[in-house]
C-alpha cells in the first residue's frame, strides 16, 4: 500500500494581508488586535477579527468596502494552496456567516458583493453548508 503524503505549511498573517488591505476601515482595529500582549500570529484565529469587523460594518449600513474585500478574496482564492483556501473559506467566510447569524443580520450585502467566480463558488458553498443545503436533490 502506498501513502500519499501532502506537505503542509504554516500560514502567517502575511498570507491574508491582501484581504486586510482591501478593508481600510479595519486598519486601526487590526493594529489594536495585534498590539494585545496575548497576540500570536495565528491566522486561523486572527481572521475571525476581520469577519467580526465586516459584520459590524454591514450591521451599521457601511457596506462600501465589501466589493473590494470580495475582489481581493477572489484573487487570493485563485492562487491559493489548500491551507490558504481553507483559511479563507472554513475560517473567514464561515465566521462571517456565523457572526451575521448570531446578530440576525441578513447576508444580502455579502451575497451582492461576492461576484468573482472563485469567491462566488466559495461563498455559495459556505452558506449552503451552514444552512444545511449540501444534499443534491
Amino acid at each position: 500500500m502506498s501513502w500519499i503524503v501532502r506537505e503542509t505549511r504554516m500560514l502567517s498573517d502575511d498570507d491574508w494581508q491582501p484581504l486586510r488591505a482591501a478593508v481600510p476601515s479595519f486598519t486601526e482595529r487590526w493594529r489594536a488586535f495585534v498590539a494585545q500582549p496575548w497576540y500570536e500570529s495565528d491566522p486561523t484565529y486572527a481572521v475571525s477579527e476581520l469577519a467580526r469587523h465586516l459584520v459590524d460594518e454591514a450591521a451599521a449600513g457601511r457596506i462600501g468596502e465589501l466589493p473590494a474585500f470580495f475582489a481581493a478574496l477572489d484573487a487570493l482564492l485563485a492562487g491559493a494552496d489548500d491551507e490558504l483556501y481553507d483559511l479563507a473559506t472554513i475560517g473567514l467566510l464561515e465566521d462571517i456567516v456565523h457572526e451575521a447569524d448570531a446578530r440576525e443580520l441578513r447576508l444580502t450585502p455579502f451575497d451582492r458583493a461576492a461576484k468573482g467566480s472563485h469567491t462566488r463558488k466559495a461563498w455559495t458553498g459556505v452558506v449552503k453548508f451552514i444552512r444545511g443545503e449540501t444534499r443534491s436533490a
